[in-house]
């Protein structure tokens, strides 16, 4: 066989390996995840084996389902928000709960709609011509200069759960003008999704 030839091979595998591995690690997760999740609800479904004498198989994915349907149908009314917002303030009230509960919040937020807490995606000038790229998430002002005329940007450094926060000039800071999901989707890429041209 030619080197050109074993070459050709040699290209379309790793292009089908760049389609088959993120399928088969997403196909992955998510069937772990519907597995764990059916051995939390595992009681409930033996409870209604014993005494009702129906197997009802992924019973666990039914009821978590239907816990998020109702959870949302609550927080959409005055009185489910009464009780949501007790719910939130108790989880609040108990040391070390409370820090993970709002730090896993806040990252949900991110991914609700209305609620985000990324305003912008985002160029950040550093230096000369370089920009670092990060979300906008409030304005803010600092003693002895203009009023709000500085963004807070969030700065992913792994991944997107783990970065640092800068205080920059707004005229240091440039609107992509792409939205914050697909900001998301190129931290998550490592930058291989940025666009050719903003």
């Amino acid at each position: 066989m030619s080197k050109a030839f074993l070459g050709k091979i040699k290209n379309r595998f790793f292009a089908g390996l760049t389609v088959i591995i993120p399928g088969a690690i997403t196909i992955f997760i998510i069937i772990w995840l519907l597995k764990e999740v059916n051995k939390i609800f595992n009681p409930f479904s033996l409870f209604i084996k014993r005494y009702i004498h129906v197997y009802i198989p992924d019973i666990g994915l039914i009821l978590l389902f239907g816990l998020i349907l109702a959870s949302g149908f609550l927080i959409t009314n005055w009185l489910g928000r009464a009780i949501i917002n007790f719910y939130e303030n108790f989880m609040l009230k108990i040391p070390l709960v409370n820090l993970l509960y709002k730090s896993t919040k806040q990252w949900v937020d991110i991914f609700s709609p209305g609620k985000s807490s990324f305003k912008k995606f985002v160029l950040v000038r550093y230096s000369g011509d370089k920009f670092i790229y990060g979300f906008l998430t409030s304005s803010t002002g600092i003693q002895g200069n203009d009023k709000d005329g500085y963004g807070v940007v969030y700065i992913p450094t792994n991944h997107l759960y783990i970065g640092m926060n800068i205080i920059a000039k707004k005229d240091d800071i440039l609107d992509t003008g792409l939205r914050v999901e697909q900001g998301i989707q190129i931290v998550l890429s490592a930058g291989i999704a940025f666009p050719e041209k903003l």
